[in-house]
């Protein structure tokens, strides 16, 4: 708990992100559950963009390189598929 606290206390922005990343990729999970073979994929790859965003901007705050490039091999795979939808 002390380090919430001191995430809130000194990088709001960056434990706002990760935290928003985070509840994107979760609420993936629950369309997938709740709507199973309906889900949208195009919603899908959307909410997944937003939150490979959102990882990679507090990747680059924590000084991570390799949840950064694992961020943009995501955004790269959900562009692709987006692309082979259309």
């Amino acid at each position: 708990m002390k380090w919430i606290k001191e995430d809130w206390k000194y990088n709001k922005f960056r434990l706002i992100c990760e935290t928003v990343g985070s509840l994107c990729f979760i609420s993936i999970y629950i369309l997938l559950a709740w709507y199973g073979d309906s889900a949208s994929i195009m919603n899908i790859f959307f909410i997944q963009i937003v939150g490979s965003v959102l990882h990679i901007i507090n990747a680059y705050l924590r000084k991570s390189v390799n949840l950064i490039t694992l961020n943009i091999i995501v955004i790269c795979i959900a562009l692709f598929g987006i692309g082979r939808m259309l």
